[in-house]
């Protein structure tokens, strides 16, 4: 069973990766919401996380693919590499 907490904690997720891609991308807001057809207070609220919306599969899909990425990239946990662990030892 999913449970409210389960819930937020996706919605989070998926809130910062929305943000970090487009960053990424160097897209603006602005720019983001006129890609995807939608608008600007839309993508504000989805980045903020101030309250849980009901996001639709159709802006999803706009989303991920603006952001060139698929919806479960959407959902996955970034992760990062520290500069230790980045150099791997060769073992003779």
């Amino acid at each position: 069973m999913i449970t409210n907490r389960d819930l937020n904690e996706q919605y989070s997720l998926f809130a910062q990766n929305i943000k970090r891609k487009r960053i990424e991308k160097h897209l603006t807001q602005e720019k983001l919401a006129e890609i995807c057809d939608i608008s600007l207070s839309y993508i504000k609220q989805i980045e903020n996380v101030k309250e849980y919306k009901n996001i639709t599969l159709t802006i999803m899909l706009k989303l991920s693919k603006a952001l060139d990425t698929n919806i479960a990239g959407l959902f996955e946990k970034e992760v990062r590499k520290s500069s230790k662990n980045s150099h791997q030892k060769k073992v003779r």
